[in-house]
């Protein structure tokens, strides 16, 4: 819905494929399946560095104009 309203949105996902079929268009692989947006094995340090690097692809690719769904590499 928030795409259809030309607000561009990207998600953070663990399952990639799943959330291409649930209409994602721009999809950043994410974590593993029961910590999608973070990995407590980490320290709080690391945590804060990878949580800030998830949050600057996402930023980036709200910003990438898109044609049709695109899974982002992870850079």
């Amino acid at each position: 819905m928030i795409e259809k309203a030309g607000i561009p949105a990207a998600h953070l996902a663990a399952m990639t494929s799943m959330a291409k079929i649930a209409g994602s268009n721009r999809i950043i692989s994410s974590g593993l399946i029961p910590h999608p947006v973070g990995d407590p094995s980490r320290s709080p340090e690391e945590e804060l560095k990878w949580r800030t690097g998830q949050v600057r692809k996402a930023l980036n690719a709200a910003a990438t104009p898109l044609d049709e769904a695109l899974i982002f590499p992870d850079w």
